[in-house]
């Protein structure tokens, strides 16, 4: 399926009589049709209760479409600028596209695309594409996509929001040879940047208005950076682990062990290989997860800088002092790299990362600790 068909099947222009107010996107959950749209495309006060009174919804696939209940409570409409209506069932929808759910969009040079209607006397739908993030998803649940300088005018010269503000309440998609993904509804022209559209995330259409919704990965792109750290864990075998008899293989396991004499009174091997299993998973992570974006390995090396100019020298008079202090390391580094990875998709592996390189730190410390 390419992208016109399914563009042309989701693209909604929403009318109030024959006024065109703005755009939509028709879309099919758990077998209901809704249409999906910005709250202002339908009263200019989203503090108010829906009213879909002379509202219609104008396919250019499937005609005239009726519109049934708005859904979801008015404060959720007015917090998200969002409007969710519900289509009665009567209304048939032939050859409907399969469409995923996304809130994953960080992967770098991801092109996303949307089909709405300029507000110009030809009311007709125009696909914009490629377009790019400007910036990540806040916690409001908005980011800003990066839409090309042609889309900003029409045939007449007219330009920027004149021209885009039909566009409000478009659906914005990522559109792979074998999947199709919805991640968020188009709502209005960033005011700091030009070429900037703002948009809200799918994940507030689902936390706030369809809880039953499924969140997909994005299987182009984030999911080659979603961390299943169980597997990886089952991918590290014994006979790796064996390897810690071999000084310099994984780190330096004799380091490892000096500093587990002072702080670990008694310990065993699975304890060693607890460490050892911290820097193969973080190393297996970086090697085939991010080792071709560099941004992420410069923003993991920067919160490292920040925790290192931070830490001062530190005596301890017992096990149990060295033992407390060193997971307030963790927890202080672990910490440190969610503030700087916010907003991409290895923040939630911030521990795996902390306790990867605090490992590696203990295994290339050169010094000889003495009790």
């Amino acid at each position: 399926m390419n992208e016109l068909d399914v563009l042309s099947k989701t693209c909604i222009q929403i009318y109030k009589s024959d006024e065109y107010h703005g755009s939509g996107v028709l879309i099919e959950v758990d077998s209901v049709f809704y249409v999906f749209s910005a709250a202002h495309v339908f009263t200019q006060n989203i503090s108010e209760p829906l009213a879909l009174e002379g509202f219609y919804g104008q396919s250019e696939t499937y005609g005239k479409i009726d519109f049934d209940i708005s859904i979801g409570k008015p404060e959720a409409s007015q917090k998200y600028d969002i409007a969710i209506i519900k289509i009665d069932r009567e209304q048939k929808f032939s050859n409907f596209p399969s469409i995923r759910f996304c809130e994953d969009i960080t992967f770098p040079n991801t092109p996303l695309i949307f089909r709405g209607t300029q507000k110009s006397t030809a009311l007709k739908a125009h696909t914009i594409t490629p377009c790019f993030l400007d910036t990540d998803t806040n916690n409001e649940g908005m980011f800003c996509l990066k839409v090309p300088l042609e889309a900003y005018s029409d045939m007449k010269g007219n330009v920027g929001a004149d021209v885009l503000g039909g566009y409000s309440g478009s659906g914005i998609f990522i559109i792979q040879p074998n999947e199709i993904y919805l991640v968020g509804i188009a709502q209005n022209i960033d005011k700091d940047d030009f070429t900037g559209v703002n948009c809200r995330s799918i994940r507030a259409i689902k936390d706030s208005f369809i809880p039953t919704m499924a969140l997909s990965d994005f299987h182009g792109g984030n999911a080659q950076l979603k961390l299943n750290i169980a597997e990886i864990k089952r991918n590290v075998t014994q006979d790796m682990i064996e390897e810690r008899k071999k000084v310099n293989e994984y780190g330096d396991v004799e380091n490892l062990t000096k500093k587990m004499d002072l702080f670990m009174k008694d310990w065993k091997p699975e304890d060693l290989d607890g460490f050892i299993i911290d820097i193969l998973v973080w190393k297996d992570i970086e090697h085939t997860k991010i080792r071709n974006h560099s941004s992420y390995r410069d923003r993991i090396e920067n919160v490292k800088a920040i925790w290192a100019s931070g830490n001062k020298k530190y005596h301890v008079s017992s096990i149990q002092q060295g033992n407390n202090r060193f997971h307030k390391i963790l927890d202080d580094l672990t910490e440190l790299l969610k503030e700087e990875l916010e907003g991409t998709s290895i923040k939630s592996s911030s521990s795996v990362i902390a306790a990867g390189e605090v490992a590696r730190l203990l295994a290339n410390c050169n010094l000889d600790f003495k009790k």
